[in-house]
């Protein structure tokens, strides 16, 4: 149960993960439209100024033309990645979260003569916070402090563009930026710590409320589930879909009171005891209950009745054929009631089916009756 728990956690954690690199996605493909969009604008905007220090076809080719293609195909492989269904979600948020990186990468080294533009590369950073992967987040932003680098010594797009080396000034605003990016990167490291530990601590908690709830619907004597686990799976059941089906079995030990009897009560707590450990053996689809006293009860769903009688009958043998149960050589034996859910109709009316179909298998004992 406790695997079962954590498995929901952590699918749970997976769809927000998945929201979120829809989001990331989604968000790539806005930068590239509104950068192909201002980068027009600003086009036209030179045009009527007569600002533009070049030709107009080899402005559209550096500033429009080669951009765009690169973020193009940039979104064509995140799309590819991202739709593939053979291609693991990590894979897929770290692929969205390094695109972003070098798209911005583009944007800023076409237009590193804006030293503060640079601000765009924490967005990258800020963006896989949310996923909490230490390696994601240092990764991006390495790759934004090279980028920014690269841009401003290495590459030279803009022919007139001036050197950050040339003065004080401008050497001192470059390693601003590149100071105002590092500590941005570890505040985020920071804050991921604090994520992680938080739900740490979270899960903790919600696993010690998962395993108080479950062990208030366990029966103490015989461990399997008691009479609070019989009313929620009767609420889930009459909450279901019609599309599946549900057989109720109420069973009771024939002549359990003369080991109370004759025996004393630690013999029927044992008796009950192995009789449970046989419910739980053949309820690996069901689920078993103490309903009270020596009578017991099985919950099936989405099983045929002659699967469900199989299982009734091999209850029965085993019991029979039980060393601490037959040692005691009292006539002991299992009957059953057994009833079909209809959909739509109350928990209680399964119930008190169940009940008339062991009424009657009661009055020769031993006996499997379902209620027609």
């Amino acid at each position: 149960m406790e695997k079962s728990f954590l498995r929901e956690v952590e699918e749970e954690y997976r769809d927000i993960d998945n929201k979120w690199l829809n989001l990331h996605y989604q968000t790539t493909i806005a930068v590239v439209v509104l950068v192909f969009i201002f980068e027009c604008l600003i086009g036209i905007l030179l045009y009527y100024t007569n600002e533009i220090n070049t030709t107009i076809p080899l402005y559209l080719v550096k500033y429009l033309i080669i951009p765009s293609t690169i973020n193009m195909v940039c979104l064509f492989i995140e799309y590819k990645v991202v739709h593939s269904s053979q291609i693991s979600q990590n894979s897929k948020i770290f692929t969205v979260s390094l695109s972003l990186v070098f798209i911005f990468f583009i944007v800023y080294m076409v237009h590193s003569d804006f030293l503060s533009l640079s601000f765009i590369f924490a967005f990258s950073v800020l963006f896989t916070i949310i996923y909490g992967n230490y390696i994601l987040t240092i990764l991006s932003a390495i790759l934004s402090l090279i980028s920014i680098i690269s841009s401003e010594l290495l590459i030279h797009w803009n022919s007139d563009k001036v050197s950050v080396l040339r003065d004080g000034i401008s050497l001192s605003n470059f390693l601003i930026s590149l100071f105002v990016l590092i500590s941005f990167s570890l505040i985020s490291l920071v804050i991921i710590y604090f994520e992680r530990v938080k739900t740490t601590a979270s899960l903790q908690k919600d696993m010690e409320r998962f395993k108080l709830r479950q062990k208030l619907q366990i029966d103490e004597l015989t461990g399997i589930n008691n009479r609070i686990a019989f009313r929620n799976a009767m609420e889930e059941m009459e909450k279901d879909s019609c599309n599946n089906t549900y057989i109720f079995v109420m069973i009771d030990l024939d002549n359990f009171k003369l080991i109370n009897d004759s025996l004393g009560h630690v013999a029927g707590d044992n008796c009950l005891i192995e009789f449970s450990s046989i419910l739980k053996k053949n309820c690996a689809n069901a689920m078993p209950f103490r309903y009270g006293g020596d009578e017991f009860s099985i919950l099936f769903k989405n099983t045929p009745m002659e699967k469900v009688l199989e299982s009734c009958k091999n209850i029965q043998k085993e019991f029979k054929s039980n060393d601490q149960v037959v040692k005691s050589e009292l006539p002991l034996s299992v009957s059953f009631g057994v009833a079909s859910y209809e959909c739509g109709t109350a928990p209680s009316r399964l119930i008190t089916n169940s009940d008339k179909a062991l009424y009657q298998s009661k009055t020769v004992k031993d006996k499997i009756t379902v209620l027609k």
